[in-house]
């Protein structure tokens, strides 16, 4: 059996149960992150922009946030800040997805506040490992004592 269908299996959101927020502008990378996170079990809430990510916050919870970097009306990076304001989002993480990962991008997302970052174009086994880390981070914030 291939290794790709081994991995896109919808028993992974059973295992790893989160809310995924995706933030991107581009319709192409919408379809492909959409197609990917469906296989692998999740729903997540789309939206095309950093402004829109915030109303999207204030509406509903979530445990991860996939912001894409360059986006008109707010990027990504000023997006993370204004999230990085308000303490009630301390354990929310936000990761950037970006198809500069030079190191001085790197370096700009996590002083922007962002926990991890994953370049594009995505790559399955990439985002299966991100998400994997992200839901064992996820799942021992849930276990700490409120």
């Amino acid at each position: 059996q291939p290794k790709s269908n081994q991995l896109l299996s919808e028993g992974f959101a059973q295992q790893y149960p989160m809310q995924i927020l995706v933030v991107e502008d581009n319709l192409v990378n919408q379809k492909i992150i959409m197609r990917i996170l469906n296989k692998l079990g999740f729903f997540p809430d789309m939206v095309g922009n950093g402004a829109e990510a915030l109303e999207k916050l204030d509406q509903q919870p979530f445990d991860i946030v996939l912001m894409d970097i360059q986006m008109p009306v707010m990027d990504g990076l000023q997006a993370t800040r204004n999230i990085r304001k308000q303490s009630r989002f301390s354990s929310l993480l936000v990761v950037a997805m970006t198809a500069n990962a030079t190191h001085g991008d790197r370096e700009e997302c996590f002083a922007a506040g962002m926990d991890d970052y994953i370049s594009k174009p995505l790559k399955l086994d990439e985002l299966i490992a991100l998400l994997t880390k992200v839901a064992l981070t996820v799942r021992n914030q849930s276990a700490l004592p409120k």
